[in-house]
């Protein structure tokens, strides 16, 4: 046991000398060794500097980059806002003409320091016609004809980068400035128009711009189409299918509003009942395709000769009435002598047959005069028009 610790503790001066010598040695060429190390330790020096100069830069560029991508996330999501309301203003129109009226509006905004239009396509596929503009330049936003437009031809965005190109759109008039896009507005695999826009400030119209474009005129192809959809749906459950006047439904509903109406401002209005005299005649002689072109052609003429104002209906087979808001019982006389007149002087035909003239008899009432209800006021019209009847027809009768 003794002989042991003796033996470790002198391993352990041993250890303590050698770690004393080599102290001293190192101490002493450290003068040595300090002059040879100078240079290198410039050089990294000067290794960090750059390296740390660098950092920075990256820093910058860093920056630089992540204020630009800030400024486009917010540019996106003023755009997304923007969309929205639009899309919301856009559903919440009841008839494409409102539409319309927003519509220059709210596509503006979208697309800052550039002119624009919404064109539709006409009924009869041979016209294109502007039904909303914005911006300053106009002299663009005119008639055309559907192959003057790349877009329109091919059915996808047409983008004309430089003015000066060949290739532009035959709508477009010189001279041409700056950019110009144009995008078909599709539905259900239809053309309904195209959405044009014009940016004479360079690259306004970025590939952002035009990716927002495609929907925004996506936006407007559903809402134009929806619209168009329940304008027909609505014509079709208040108007006649034959003269395209409205139906007895729609008449009722709007003389009970005009008598209320009526009684509210002290005003009065004309109701006039009219029928076709021998109308059978013309079935019976020519077949009934030429009964259907008289009432046709008697439609035509009723809206020619009434006001905006004034309701047409076709009450029933051969009978019509004619409802004229804030006209006295003199002005609702003289209307219907007018078109008992105007309805002699049709020159009716089918087949190459004269179908002979049309005569009407009239019954005319007046609102408070012959009734304060509508009950009393078609019974008094009526009851006009069966004396015209009976006192030998093609003839006014006012009711008593």
């Amino acid at each position: 046991m003794i002989a042991e610790e003796n033996r470790l503790l002198q391993i352990r001066s041993t250890k303590v000398k050698f770690t004393a010598n080599f102290t001293m040695l190192v101490v002493g060429s450290g003068g040595i060794l300090s002059f040879g190390l100078i240079p290198l330790a410039g050089t990294a020096i000067n290794r960090h500097i750059k390296r740390q100069k660098q950092v920075e830069a990256d820093l910058v560029n860093s920056e630089k980059k992540l204020k630009l991508w800030v400024g486009e996330l917010e540019e996106r999501n003023n755009e997304i806002s923007q969309l929205a309301e639009f899309s919301n203003v856009l559903q919440a129109c009841f008839t494409q003409d409102e539409a319309y009226t927003a519509l220059s509006e709210l596509v503006s905004p979208l697309f800052p320091n550039t002119s624009g239009g919404v064109f539709l396509i006409s009924e009869s596929k041979t016209l294109v016609e502007p039904v909303a503009t914005w911006g300053d330049d106009y002299a663009y936003f005119n008639l055309f004809t559907p192959t003057e437009c790349w877009a329109l031809r091919r059915g996808r965005p047409y983008f004309l980068k430089d003015a000066q190109s060949h290739l532009h759109c035959q709508h477009l008039h010189p001279p041409l400035k700056g950019q110009t896009l144009c995008v078909p507005m599709m539905a259900q695999g239809e053309a309904l128009g195209i959405l044009h826009l014009i940016a004479f400030e360079t690259e306004q119209l970025t590939s952002t711009k035009q990716l927002l474009a495609n929907t925004v005129a996506e936006h407007i192809a559903i809402a134009l189409a929806n619209l168009k959809l329940r304008e027909t749906l609505k014509n079709q459950s208040i108007r006649d299918p034959l003269t395209s006047l409205f139906n007895r439904r729609y008449m009722e509903e709007s003389l009970e509003r005009e008598v209320k109406r009526a009684e509210r401002k002290g005003q009065a209005f004309g109701l006039i009942m009219l029928d076709v005299d021998h109308f059978k005649r013309f079935n019976d002689t020519f077949g009934h395709e030429a009964g259907d072109i008289v009432l046709r052609e008697l439609g035509q003429l009723f809206k020619n000769m009434i006001r905006g104002s004034d309701i047409a209906c076709r009450y029933g087979g051969e009978e019509f009435m004619l409802l004229l808001p804030e006209a006295s019982l003199q002005i609702t006389q003289l209307r219907a002598e007018q078109i008992r007149i105007g309805a002699k002087h049709l020159n009716l035909q089918h087949r190459r047959q004269t179908l002979g003239a049309v005569s009407l008899s009239l019954g005319v009432a007046s609102f408070p005069r012959h009734g304060n209800t509508t009950e009393t006021l078609i019974r008094a019209a009526d009851a006009a028009l069966y004396q015209a009847k009976a006192t030998g027809r093609d003839l006014v009768v006012v009711a008593e």
